[in-house]
């Protein structure tokens, strides 16, 4: 390769990567400005959370529901061609999150009133205009990550793929782990909307270079079609799954559970099989499923799924645990909760480099497990926060939390790459990040139903006395405590869980024996 050669591709590589930071950076950067959108939206506390909590799931279920059929779109209709497509419409969607209180809303307001004749609540409007706005961002940034790996195919000949191909994966993680400080940060000093400014003219110039530079490069296209239906039925089942997760307060079933949620539940659950009933049967599927018949996937996937929710667990909580009974206005929580949540997150960024090496050492096993059994105890530790705890002693337990969660992604990715076979590794890759992400959507969801109703539980039994205002801020502050250390103790158990398919991962030497039985068959 020339050196003109290995400049131009350098430079394709940064084209393609930079958006890919951005889309993952904006997946968590509502953590650190969510308390911002609602003040200043004026959503009620109690009321309104569970629908601002959207903000954050809605985001998450759309950048997993377009990883799951958007790569083979690419594959059919030209790789460059659905990349710019989805960075316009990521760069549209963040104009749209920028001025979700202005047209958006006045359009949203119209299409309600052609349904109802009462009068409407303008700042829920605005908070559902917002939400449908980020979910047109994901989707553009989730497609952005597994057609971003595919175009780096595209450009590098085979033998040269392997770093830049980790250089993407790296940026994909990188984005979401700094998403809470680069928020913080921001709304420190401006106004929360200007993150999403400053997402148009990078995805300006990034898109007119990409047009311009990639115009000759190969298009090479798959044989077959897309299975429209498949990609229908798995949005649906993704969807129904996280309406049935996200409770509503005012629509409590006496068993404490929203009314609707069991029912959208077992929806989901039957959407999802007719998804994998569908994929047995057409000859293009969206997903082969007999790469679960290989070793490692199967115990590999539960544990991503497993690890993404009690990492997004973590993500979430921590910054409602500052800005909740900590930091003394919303510009000190945004910035301590950026700072704060770094302890956790690079760490695991970082670990994630000795874990690849701990892995090629010992197998997947040993140190995946290691790292689990980390977790867990960071987890065990971040239970017992109280409104005095020092920020020093809730950095060294999210750092511990962020060394074990690192250590264990690498030999998961790893295994499950160097299972697949050579023409199934860029599906495979994409595989170890659906569910990380389903776990992480399911993980914010269900937490933050469960922190709502437990809530409410606990503030309506101490405070049926009428207390006075500074019993009722009292009690507040301890419930809110209380429902946290709760949620800390549910992502330990989970992350303990994660543990048993851990132990069901197989080395190298095992793994190539099953290789060698299927290639045989």
């Amino acid at each position: 390769m020339t050196e003109s050669k290995k400049t131009r591709t350098g430079i394709l590589l940064a084209l393609i990567a930079i958006p890919i930071f951005i889309g993952a950076l904006d997946l968590t950067v509502v953590s650190a400005v969510l308390p911002h959108v609602i003040l200043d939206l004026e959503i009620p506390l109690q009321t309104g959370l569970d629908d601002a909590a959207w903000i954050v799931t809605g985001y998450l279920l759309a950048y997993t529901i377009s990883m799951t059929f958007m790569g083979r779109l690419s594959d059919l209709y030209g790789r460059r061609r659905v990349y710019l497509i989805a960075l316009g419409v990521f760069a549209f969607g963040s104009y749209l999150v920028a001025v979700a209180d202005t047209f958006p809303t006045q359009i949203a307001l119209r299409i309600a009133y052609q349904f109802t004749s009462g009068r409407l609540d303008v700042s829920y409007i605005t908070l559902y205009a917002l939400i449908a706005a980020r979910m047109i961002q994901a989707f553009g940034a989730g497609t952005m990550v597994p057609v971003g790996m595919a175009l780096v195919g595209d450009i590098f000949p085979e033998g040269k793929r392997a770093q830049p191909l980790g250089m993407i994966a790296a940026v994909d993680m990188a984005g979401w782990v700094v998403g809470h400080l680069y928020g913080g940060i921001v709304v420190r000093f401006f106004a929360w909307r200007i993150i999403f400014w400053l997402n148009l003219p990078i995805c300006l110039i990034a898109f007119l270079l990409i047009w311009y530079l990639m115009r000759n490069a190969p298009q090479e296209r798959s044989a077959g079609g897309m299975d429209w239906l498949g990609a229908a039925l798995i949005s649906i089942a993704l969807t129904l799954l996280n309406i049935g997760l996200s409770g509503n307060s005012e629509s409590e079933s006496a068993s404490g559970l929203p009314q609707y949620a069991l029912p959208v539940i077992f929806a989901a659950f039957f959407f999802l099989i007719l998804f994998l009933w569908r994929q047995r049967k057409t000859r293009y599927p969206l997903l082969d499923l007999s790469l679960f018949k290989r070793q490692n996937y199967p115990a590999a996937s539960l544990a991503n799924f497993l690890i993404g929710f009690s990492l997004f667990v973590a993500i979430a909580n921590v910054p409602l645990f500052i800005n909740s009974l900590v930091a003394t206005n919303l510009e000190q929580g945004a910035w301590d909760s950026g700072w704060m949540l770094s302890a956790l997150t690079i760490p695991l960024a970082l670990a994630s480099v000795p874990g690849g090496w701990l892995s090629e050492k010992f197998g997947y096993r040993a140190p995946a497990a290691f790292g689990l059994i980390l977790a867990v105890f960071g987890f065990s530790l971040m239970k017992n926060w109280v409104i005095g705890t020092s920020y020093f002693t809730m950095a060294s337990h999210l750092v511990l939390c962020g060394v074990g969660i690192g250590l264990t992604m690498s030999p998961i990715a790893t295994a499950v790459v160097n299972a697949a076979p050579p023409d199934q590794r860029g599906v495979s890759s994409a595989l170890v990040i659906i569910f990380r992400l389903m776990g992480m959507t399911v993980g914010v969801s269900s937490i933050t139903t469960y922190g709502l109703l437990r809530a409410n539980a606990l503030s309506e039994a101490a405070l049926s006395a009428a207390p006075s205002l500074n019993e009722t801020i009292r009690v507040g502050m301890e419930v809110t405590q209380q429902v946290i250390s709760e949620t800390f103790l549910i992502a330990g158990g989970v992350a303990a869980l994660a543990l048993i398919p851990t132990l069901f991962l197989k080395s190298d030497s095992q793994t190539k024996e099953v290789k060698n039985e299927h290639d045989y068959e």
